[in-house]
């Protein structure tokens, strides 16, 4: 079996604030540390279990936050950045199941930590009415290409959030919140224990993955921040005003509906705003 793992930082655990998540934070060095290790539990429960080949994908940032010659020599890395499936880019060349470790809630999720969708600009994101996060946006990506999500990890709203999205999907909590910026967090030798069980678990469960796929054509909707973050998407062919902070795409399926999603996401960082 093959496995593609797409991994953040803001669900690892011991990771609570933005001192930790941020290139320049004073604990970043050692949360990256971290979130190579975390990945790395995930690596050796997946080939316990049965896996052949592991790919993961570094989907923080700009992708340079997994330490290459720390990381499982097993599996290869997909870094750096820009990418064209951003998170999730590579789960187009097929693969059994997809892992999403060190994952966070979606923006506006009462405690939890660290909380955002791509930037702190989007408030909110629908497709086809559903209300998703990072969680939901690559899942619909592994969707796309008919590959279910096996694991998720983080906190316990993350891991709430995609057992909602993902029903009988395995989730290993590795902290609990305490508001945006503090957590109750586990050693990590458990944690990183916490997250290899559940690898090896997930994968003697194949065939009941769940797959989450959103059907054609598909509705995006943005919520934004501010309305100077409407004023810039709209430049883009085929996006309308809803409201002052809101904006709606129609995209002939998920991908393209994600592009978009990306391109905008983009396009309201270019330049500081009031």
């Amino acid at each position: 079996m093959k496995i593609y793992i797409s991994a953040d930082i803001e669900g690892i655990g011991g990771v609570v604030r933005q001192e930790h998540s941020s290139t320049d934070g004073r604990e970043y060095r050692w949360a990256r540390k971290m979130m190579t290790e975390e990945v790395n539990a995930a690596i050796r429960g997946a080939f316990d279990g049965g896996a052949e080949e592991v790919v993961v994908a570094d989907s923080h940032n700009v992708g340079l936050n997994l330490i290459p010659d720390e990381l499982d020599a097993r599996a290869s890395l997909i870094m750096g950045s820009p990418r064209p499936l951003c998170m999730m880019d590579g789960i187009h060349l097929g693969f059994d199941a997809a892992f999403l470790v060190g994952y966070h809630g979606k923006a506006g999720t009462a405690d939890s930590n660290l909380v955002h969708i791509f930037n702190r600009r989007i408030a909110e994101v629908r497709v086809n009415g559903i209300d998703i996060g990072e969680i939901g946006l690559s899942a619909g990506l592994a969707g796309f290409y008919k590959t279910p999500v096996a694991l998720v990890t983080g906190d316990d709203q993350a891991v709430g959030e995609a057992s909602r999205l993902l029903p009988g999907v395995e989730t290993a909590e590795v902290k609990k919140a305490i508001g945006a910026y503090a957590a109750r967090c586990l050693h990590p030798d458990r944690t990183r224990a916490l997250i290899y069980e559940a690898a090896r678990r997930t994968m003697k469960l194949s065939g009941s993955w769940p797959l989450f796929r959103v059907d054609p054509p598909v509705e995006l909707t943005l919520r934004f921040t501010t309305t100077s973050a409407v004023d810039r998407v709209l430049r883009m062919p085929g996006v309308d005003r809803l409201d002052g902070v809101s904006v709606r795409y129609a995209g002939k399926d998920f991908i393209e509906a994600f592009k978009a999603f990306n391109t905008m996401a983009d396009l309201i960082e270019l330049i500081a705003y009031i």
